[in-house]
């Protein structure tokens, strides 16, 4: 018996010591509860630090718990109504103490808190996105500069810019054009060439194999043999173009025959004419813009010893000088060109002694001109309208020698309104006669009405002033500079022509302000 007394003392002491574990462990799991609780409101710091201990709370109790299932039997053989009630009493003093620790805390967390939101709101990391912070006032642009422009030269600058710009796309135009026509007339040539060798088997090779190796390599494009597959489509256009041979050579014949001798086309003496006139625009136009962007040929070796100020009035006296010689030779060239080319006699008699003779007065001159050019401006749109009258048939294979009887060509004379510039004695001496008027002619004027004049190249006289005139522009690109230099729009510097045109472009803009406008 003493033995059992002293074992269950024993129990009894140990379950007691359990239950006081048990009761600790539900203290601490309830303080937790209501700490965390009481701070539910506060920062997501102090949040973070309650969700832990409250993990180490209930980790160290499922601990106390695995440990207590582990006893010896002792506890198993203790009478299980026993075991139940200082559970069950534990349990209740646990839950009285939850509830009342939890009731205090939850009362003081109402309580408002103004600094410490105030602290928080400091310490909150700033949002990254700019709809969240307010609209800062843009900076002020900073105090323009006085560059020195003057305000009337602002005109100028900007008709400065738009001729620049005007003679830029007309000389990229003429040069394109230029380069059109020499390729097609040459082309033409090639293929009306009568003979199976020659330039004309050559033009049909490059042409075959240029044609049939373009389309296989927009073909295959994406094939992985491409190179191989061009290769064999050039070799295969070449032979293709030599197999033609002088096929279609009597076509293109009859349409080159209709435009060397019965175009528009004979007014300007032929292409080789027509293309060396106009590479002498291109040049001319090349040098008006290098004159108004300040890159024309000088001598700067002195311009380079001046100081800025004495460079202004040096530069002016040069850009006036050559300004002047670029008009005395225009007249020159003008004078030359309407004596030899329009036939106006260089001397006449004197206005006030008609015994004598004077020199033919400028005005004389220039209406001369004037009027000999309306009239062959005059016969070319005459030419044209049979031009179009006469192309459709010649790309049908018509014969240009059998586009019109001698009875239509009378017809389109007397409609033509030539009264302006001709008599109707001078308009017969073109018209055929009645007896003709079934027979066949070339649809073309050959001489001008009433003078021994053919119209053979009658255009090259207007042709030979565009070089009188390009120096006029060229002169007057001098006025517009010297103008812009006193204005303070152009700055008289020899390193200036040397400057890339994109940064010119962009000093000549104005800043900008990094706040923008607001």
């Amino acid at each position: 018996m003493g033995e059992d007394d002293k074992r269950s003392k024993g129990d009894a002491d140990a379950d007691a010591k359990a239950s006081g574990s048990a009761k600790a462990s539900a203290d601490a799991k309830a303080s937790e509860k209501a700490k965390a609780a009481a701070d539910a409101d506060a920062p997501s710091e102090k949040a973070k630090a309650a969700e832990d201990a409250k993990a180490d709370a209930d980790a160290k109790a499922d601990a106390d718990a695995k440990a207590d299932a582990k006893k010896p039997d002792a506890d198993a053989k203790k009478p299980k109504a026993d075991a139940k009630k200082p559970d069950a009493d534990a349990k209740a003093d646990a839950d009285a103490d939850a509830k009342a620790d939890a009731k205090k805390p939850k009362a003081d967390a109402k309580k408002p808190d103004a600094d410490g939101d105030k602290d928080d709101a400091k310490k909150r990391p700033s949002s990254p996105w700019p709809s969240t912070h307010k609209p800062s006032r843009p900076a002020a642009p900073p105090p323009k500069e006085d560059d020195g422009k003057a305000a009337w030269g602002a005109p100028l600058a900007r008709v400065d810019k738009a001729w620049t710009k005007l003679e830029s796309r007309l000389c990229a135009f003429v040069l394109g054009a230029e380069i059109l026509t020499l390729v097609f007339w040459i082309a033409l040539k090639a293929l009306s060439s009568p003979s199976a060798g020659g330039a004309g088997l050559v033009f049909r090779v490059l042409f075959g194999a240029s044609v049939v190796g373009y389309v296989a390599h927009r073909v295959a494009a994406k094939h992985e043999r491409h190179e191989v597959i061009v290769a064999i489509a050039v070799l295969v256009g070449a032979f293709i173009g030599k197999s033609t041979g002088t096929g279609g050579s009597a076509y293109f014949s009859n349409y080159l025959g209709w435009l060397q001798n019965s175009s528009s086309l004979v007014f300007l003496g032929g292409v080789s004419d027509a293309a060396k006139r106009l590479t002498l625009w291109v040049a001319l136009l090349g040098a008006s813009i290098a004159t108004g962007q300040g890159k024309h040929i000088n001598v700067d070796v002195v311009m380079r010893f001046l100081t800025p100020k004495a460079r202004v009035p040096v530069a002016l006296i040069g850009w006036l000088a050559a300004c002047v010689m670029c008009f005395a030779a225009a007249w020159g060239f003008f004078d030359q060109i309407a004596v030899e080319d329009f036939h106006i006699e260089p001397s006449a008699p004197c206005a006030s002694d008609p015994a004598k003779s004077c020199d033919t007065r400028p005005g004389a001159k220039i209406s001369r001109v004037a009027h000999e050019t309306s009239r062959d401006l005059f016969l070319l749109r005459r030419q044209i309208s049979l031009d179009l009258r006469s192309l459709p048939k010649v790309l049908k294979g018509a014969p240009y020698e059998k586009l019109m009887t001698g009875a239509e060509w009378n017809a389109w004379i007397d409609d033509g309104g030539w009264e302006a510039y001709f008599t109707k004695e001078s308009l017969q001496q073109i018209k055929g006669p009645p007896e003709a008027d079934q027979e066949w002619r070339m649809p073309a004027l050959t001489n001008v009405p009433g003078a021994d004049e053919r119209v053979h190249k009658l255009l090259i006289h207007e042709l030979n002033l565009v070089f009188p005139f390009g120096l006029v522009m060229i002169a007057l690109r001098f006025i517009l500079r010297s103008l812009l230099a006193l204005s303070g729009w152009v700055k008289v510097d020899p390193n200036a022509a040397h400057a890339d045109d994109d940064e010119k472009e962009a000093d000549d803009k104005e800043p900008v302000a990094e706040g923008g406008a607001s």
